[in-house]
């Protein structure tokens, strides 16, 4: 009287297998691409580019000089920024553009020994040197900005002037880089964050590279050694 009907068994493994195969498949693409990056990666490395041997080119210029310069008392040279500080050396009193002379003999110490790094082959890459003047906030922005610019005037001109008796003078082919890769700059009370009024009116020195196929600029090529003087 009851017929007992015929169970079809539910393709429960049927309807799993293709879910573990795609899983499978998807754990064994995300390792080929992590073998993929790495081995790219590796490449990176050991085969660096022509922009980061560039990079790496003008780090080791900078850290040259950062070298070359250990022994001149007070002198900082950051090879993150491409900066040289002169700290106390360098700064100015109030309202004044006036260097003292021992500040103007430490600056013609320093400046031979940043010329003989950049005669030499990778020093080429060194495109110019600004010499940067600050103010502190004390006054207008005008005034400041005028007075800044006579600080990195001053600090060239020491540069010329006429030694002392026990400094040596630079040599002709100096005074012509000075003329060629120097620059002077007034940048008012702009970058002084977190120093004091005092040290706000100072100078630096700002290095700056050529960049990355970048071809040097035209020098002066006139041999004139009269370079006159600053009023």
């Amino acid at each position: 009287m009851f017929s007992r009907g015929i169970r079809t068994p539910l393709a429960k493994e049927e309807g799993e297998k293709p879910f573990w195969i795609s899983y499978a498949d998807l754990m064994t693409a995300m390792m080929m691409l992590f073998l993929i990056v790495m081995t790219f990666s590796l490449v990176i490395i050991t085969n660096p580019g022509p922009e980061l041997e560039h990079l790496k080119k003008i780090q080791q210029i900078c850290d040259e000089i950062k070298t070359a310069a250990k022994d001149v008392q007070g002198v900082t040279v950051d090879c993150i920024n491409n900066r040289i500080d002169f700290g106390v050396q360098a700064q100015f009193s109030n309202n004044d553009s006036k260097l003292p002379d021992n500040a103007k003999q430490k600056l013609r110490e320093f400046v031979p020994i940043l010329l003989t790094v950049a005669r030499k082959d990778l020093g080429k890459l060194l495109k110019r040197v600004v010499v940067e003047g600050y103010a502190s906030p004390t006054g207008s922005y005008l005034l400041n900005l005028q007075l800044s610019m006579r600080r990195a005037e001053t600090v060239l001109c020491s540069l010329f002037e006429a030694p002392k008796s026990n400094e040596i003078l630079l040599s002709i082919q100096d005074k012509q880089m000075v003329r060629d890769l120097f620059l002077v700059g007034g940048y008012s009370f702009n970058n002084g964050q977190g120093k004091s009024a005092a040290e706000m009116r100072r100078v630096e020195f700002k290095l700056d590279f050529l960049g990355f196929d970048e071809q040097p600029p035209a020098t002066n090529s006139s041999d004139m050694d009269n370079y006159g003087q600053c009023q």
